[in-house]
């Protein structure tokens, strides 16, 4: 069978033909069709591969194992469902034997389903293979680990890496830390992630991962109004450059939208106004979409659409911390309200280094750098921040 015909037939709208592809793959253990499902797997819809998944588990029989073992050879996570599903629907002390023996000897991509298989079976003999392999390179790997050390309430490793993100002076080994945090979940866990993310280089990183694998309505049950507007802005400021704008559809943004409006502050009300004007260019504009399939470009518009029909208006006034301020100047930016210089001009002696510099860039680009005080720049400790601004006079 050529690729595209395979991928076309097993996506068909026609079951009884796509039952006889998945049967078929089974039977001969075709290992290069799941491989070129895996790799076929961008485009295919999500419905699709869940019913692919589904049907595959329903599909398969105890005497069909064999060809689930020689698939565990290539990792997919869009499939991982298959691997593991149809290891659970037979699960025994004897394959849980069998799964045990390749978690230890297996290459990392069988070791992922591995782990995967024992977040749902828990044989406390795999607490030491799972806590080998938590720190494995093989991201799927890490993160199936933590997923099933959290399925065992083993806080052995959870309580090292939260001594990391306290202690450690390496971002980039707490942010592997911030990561197993995350994974492992539970609400002690992300609210220590949560509070500790916004202080570090990557915290739109350590957001992602939260977000990832924490739905929505458990996030709003667990943090205060306050928290979850500064998720929002985070993920705001970082699109596109830093963030991917497909996430906002798998993250559910425009349910997000609705519940930051409902928290009708200044502070909300002042990051919507930004999310607005972002996705007002995002629509508008395919170089932002082209590569995206028709569900995420539909849910850009709708966003965009969404924050139209909201009643917002713009607030300077009693921000409480850098975070209402950075929304403030980033709003102040996107809509060119030069008519703010007099009070950016007058706040650029209130707030700290780092904000000067964002000031001074925005005040340049009116126009208007000479309303700040020459004697106030002269004051600026951080050298590369004092020739920052004085560039722009």
């Amino acid at each position: 069978m050529k690729p595209e015909n395979f991928i076309k037939d097993i996506t068909s709208k026609d079951i009884k033909l796509s039952h006889s592809i998945i049967k078929n793959m089974i039977k001969t253990s075709d290992i290069k069709a799941f491989n070129l499902l895996c790799e076929k797997c961008d485009f295919i819809f999500p419905f699709l591969k869940e019913r692919i998944n589904a049907d595959f588990v329903k599909l398969i029989k105890e005497n069909d194992l064999n060809a689930v073992f020689k698939f565990s050879e290539i990792y997919c996570a869009d499939f991982e469902d298959m691997i593991v599903n149809s290891w659970v629907k037979f699960a025994s002390q004897d394959l849980t034997d069998e799964i045990l023996e390749l978690f230890e000897n297996g290459t990392v991509e069988q070791k992922a389903y591995c782990a995967k298989y024992f977040v749902k079976i828990q044989d406390p003999l795999a607490l030491e293979h799972l806590k080998n392999n938590v720190f494995s390179d093989f991201e799927p790997l890490k993160t199936n680990c933590a997923l099933a050390l959290s399925a065992f309430q083993d806080v052995e490793i959870l309580d090292k890496m939260k001594e990391i993100v306290l202690k450690s002076n390496d971002d980039f080994e707490k942010l592997n830390a911030f990561n197993f945090i995350s994974t492992y979940s539970g609400e002690k866990q992300i609210k220590f992630v949560i509070e500790q993310a916004f202080l570090s280089p990557f915290a739109i990183n350590i957001i992602s991962n939260v977000l990832d694998f924490n739905e929505l309505n458990y996030l709003k049950n667990i943090l205060d109004n306050k928290t979850m507007t500064k998720i929002f802005q985070l993920i705001i400021e970082e699109y596109p450059e830093d963030l991917s704008l497909d996430s906002a559809y798998y993250w559910n943004l425009a349910e997000f939208i609705k519940l930051i409006y409902r928290f009708d502050s200044s502070y909300s009300k002042n990051v919507l106004i930004l999310a607005r004007e972002k996705f007002k260019e995002f629509s508008e504009n395919d170089i932002y979409t082209f590569d995206f399939d028709k569900n995420i470009k539909n849910e850009i518009k709708n966003i965009s659409n969404l924050l139209k029909s909201l009643d917002l208006e713009f607030s300077v006034e009693n921000f409480e911390d850098e975070f209402e301020l950075s929304a403030i100047l980033e709003v102040i930016k996107e809509l060119k309200l030069d008519e703010k210089a007099e009070f950016l001009a007058n706040l650029f002696s209130r707030t700290n280094e780092e904000k000067k510099a964002q000031i001074a860039l925005i005040l340049k680009e009116f126009k208007k750098i000479d309303l700040i005080d020459i004697e106030i720049i002269k004051q600026i400790q951080n050298e590369n921040i004092k020739a920052l601004i004085e560039s722009y006079l």
